[in-house]
């Protein structure tokens, strides 16, 4: 079976999520221990620069158990909407659209349970 056409294959790969427990701890470990610089924090979330897709540590979920994953996958896309019809056309069970600051998001899951999310940014 050929692999559809288009879909992610434009979207820009932003950035890798880390679930944390303890963001302080792990602020320190990954900008003072490892020396990444900080991009953007608030009280929930840290992003570091590195030499190619940032690392963003993210303490606002639920802590996950060892069998769930701890990270996962966001690409920005241009049309959140058009995406979404395109992967659900494709039997892909999408999230729904939440409304944030930075843009509109939503996410789906891999068949092993990952977490791949969108962003429509509002940039």
């Amino acid at each position: 079976m050929a692999p559809p056409e288009g879909l992610l294959a434009s979207a820009k790969f932003s950035e890798v999520f880390v679930w944390v427990k303890n963001l302080r701890k792990m602020r320190a470990f990954y900008h003072e221990t490892l020396g990444l610089p900080i991009a953007y924090e608030n009280e929930r979330f840290v992003e570091l620069r590195t030499g190619g897709v940032p690392i963003a540590l993210h303490s606002g979920r639920k802590a996950v158990g060892r069998s769930k994953p701890h990270w996962f996958l966001e690409f920005v896309v241009r049309d959140l909407d058009a995406t979404i019809r395109m992967l659900r056309a494709r039997g892909v069970t999408c999230e729904r659209v939440r409304e944030e600051p930075f843009g509109r998001i939503s996410s789906f899951v891999d068949p092993e349970g990952n977490v791949i999310g969108l962003e429509e940014s509002s940039r």
